[in-house]
């Protein structure tokens, strides 16, 4: 017999949804834009506090599946300091905030504890990339005056900006994305190319071809290739057409081509290949580089250079964020890596229902960038992470049975 029993939850009142807001924005320092000042330490206090206790209070609660591949990255990170001392002589408090960013991937044990509803969840992910994707604009806009408390600009010849929050942006474009494909709502169709348009306009060749990549598994997963999703995905598909031919989108379609071309017949030449190089033979100087890292540096260790390498003066501080997961393996170390993929994977691989489908493949996109990308461990994006793995938890509480689409035809519902 079916069971018709409706379970009735107390949605959370708006002190714990101001909470999350506050921590979130804490975490992300307000976007670092000028009209906050840059008191980061009271930021990152009134942002860990309130996680560190909620750690404490849900530790024990059940239907938590991420909670010990993060308790081994922060083990993995813990681990790090030593490194960070033995090798570069820092101190404990230097390489404790170097990592300032990504102790809110605690943020996940704060939801848990406030019990935020999905709905709510999924609407604060949409809010944030909005407004990045405003501050995106007006920062591309108004370039060269700056409206942050830093200079974002990552390249001399291109408007490349690295802005804190942005992994707001890719998260939101999937969600809305999804939610075009299983509702058919025109709005978050509309609201799926406006955060493609910025993410173009980021110009990160990496980061695009990885979100065009998660776009293509989407549709393939979600369309059930019936009469009504085959013209949705025709027009779909002449919607993303007609963008390329914008001239701003296809100006940086053939920038990123020619430089790609050009970074190919470099070859030996190229700089990250002489990074990966340098990574993987002269950096580590013993075996606890390949189990808890080299260290991550901080404070004056940022402007050391490796004279073992004086012609290309590599600044190994720096340029180990180019070759991705690979630097932060030599870097940070392999117990945080495998907390970190820990999560990654399971999240990318775990089964979710359809409307769900984003955020799996929000992990697969991380995991696309990973290999010349600091995407995965950006500034940031660690609050993203979090938000990302409490969602997938709430989806299979939800749906404890949910599946993906099989090839079939057969329909998955949502409840």
């Amino acid at each position: 017999m079916k069971n018709n029993t409706t379970i009735i939850s107390e949605e959370p009142g708006f002190l714990f949804k101001t909470v999350f807001i506050v921590v979130v924005l804490c975490s992300i320092y307000f976007w670092n834009l000028k009209f906050f000042p840059p008191i980061y330490n009271i930021y990152n206090i009134l942002g860990w506090v309130p996680c560190i206790l909620a750690v404490l209070l849900v530790r024990k609660k059940s239907g938590m599946n991420f909670k010990y591949a993060i308790y081994i990255f922060l083990f993995g990170i813990v681990a790090n300091f030593i490194a960070s001392y033995r090798n570069m002589h820092q101190s404990i408090y230097e390489s404790f905030f170097s990592f300032s960013f990504y102790y809110f991937i605690l943020i996940y044990f704060l939801l848990h504890f406030l019990g935020l509803g999905k709905k709510f969840v999924e609407s604060t992910i949409i809010v944030f990339a909005v407004i990045y994707s405003i501050i995106f604009i007006v920062q591309y806009k108004v370039y060269p005056d700056v409206i942050f408390n830093y200079s974002a600009q990552t390249a001399i010849d291109e408007k490349q900006f690295e802005i804190l929050g942005s992994g707001f942006l890719v998260l939101g474009y999937l969600l809305a994305l999804n939610r075009f494909l299983v509702n058919r709502k025109v709005v978050y169709i509309i609201i799926s190319l406006f955060f493609l348009v910025v993410l173009f306009k980021c110009g990160f060749r990496t980061l695009i071809a990885s979100a065009l990549v998660a776009t293509v598994l989407m549709v393939i997963m979600l369309i059930r290739f019936d009469f009504i999703d085959l013209i949705m995905m025709l027009v779909v598909f002449l919607l993303f057409i007609g963008l390329t031919q914008y001239k701003g989108v296809s100006t940086i379609i053939n920038n990123a081509v020619s430089k790609t071309e050009s970074n190919i017949k470099e070859g030996k030449a190229y700089v990250r290949n002489i990074e990966k190089e340098y990574y993987y033979k002269v950096y580590p100087r013993n075996f606890s580089y390949y189990i808890i890292g080299g260290g991550k540096p901080a404070g004056r260790s940022l402007y050391k250079f490796d004279y073992d390498i004086q012609q290309v003066k590599l600044n190994y501080n720096i340029v180990w964020v180019d070759i991705g997961l690979r630097g932060f393996y030599f870097v940070v170390g392999s117990i945080a890596l495998l907390g970190l993929l820990w999560w990654s994977f399971k999240g990318a691989l775990i089964k979710l229902p359809r409307d769900g489908m984003y955020l799996k493949l929000y992990f697969f996109y991380l995991l696309f960038t990973s290999f010349t990308n600091e995407e995965i461990y950006r500034d940031g994006i660690f609050t993203v992470q979090a938000i990302a793995l409490y969602l997938i938890d709430m989806s299979l509480k939800d749906n404890p049975k949910a599946i993906e689409p099989d090839k079939s035809n057969n329909f998955i519902p949502l409840s």
